[in-house]
């Protein structure tokens, strides 16, 4: 089943990423990690894609998303960057993108981050954000979505690497077998990876290197 909504806000977080605000439909509903799929008109067709629902159900009246827009690609994201307040938008049924089953490591590159947004913000207001750490892969300094807030969530355990900037304070290069290992002490806890394939592929093959079991590693695309 598909819901037509009504865009409320778009601001811009970055030079590059949008946070999108949508009128919540009736009767839909949605749990913390829950994922849509985005439909805009095109022509006779319609561009679509799955975006992570940011806003928490029992806390927010509408619904939120964090985008990152490419420009180059001409397609939904760019189109999503150019609507304005009252444009219409179609989303479908809710679904898993991950569960979250207790405290650990989140692993993030990019707009990898957003699955995590949510329960990182619900885990602060909770005053349980103990135990948890987040690992965020970037090109530069500036593209680090959301750095000021998350830094006030999870203090020294943000953990910030960047692949192109080398003047930043951050870490410099990819997250590899090297950097988990500087980074993580203990291997017996859950792990929540988001973002390329190829990351995931890397970044699971590391862990279990590292002594960590598969069962504890959840891998979100």
């Amino acid at each position: 089943m598909n819901y037509l909504s009504t865009v409320l806000n778009k601001s811009w977080l970055a030079h590059n990423v949008i946070q999108l605000s949508i009128e919540k439909p009736e009767p839909f509903t949605y749990n913390l990690g829950q994922a849509v799929e985005i439909s805009l008109p095109e022509g006779k067709n319609f561009l679509k894609a799955p975006f992570t629902l940011t806003s928490i159900y029992e806390k927010d009246k509408d619904l939120q998303f964090i985008i990152k827009i490419y420009q180059k690609h001409h397609g939904i994201t760019a189109k999503l960057a150019q609507l304005k307040v009252n444009d219409s938008i179609l989303i479908s049924e809710a679904w898993d993108s991950f569960t979250y089953k207790g405290p650990g490591v989140f692993i993030a590159a990019g707009s990898g981050i957003t699955p995590f947004i949510p329960i990182l913000r619900l885990l602060k207001e909770q005053n349980n954000i103990e135990g948890h750490r987040l690992i965020f892969a970037n090109r530069k300094a500036q593209d680090i979505i959301l750095k000021k807030e998350l830094k006030e969530i999870l203090q020294n355990r943000f953990h910030n690497i960047l692949s192109r900037d080398h003047l930043s304070h951050h870490a410099f290069g990819h997250i590899d077998y090297e950097f988990l290992e500087a980074t993580i002490s203990n291997t017996n806890q859950n792990f929540y990876l988001c973002g390329p394939i190829s990351l995931l592929k890397s970044a699971k093959k590391d862990l279990v290197k590292l002594g960590v079991n598969q069962n504890l590693i959840q891998t979100i695309y």
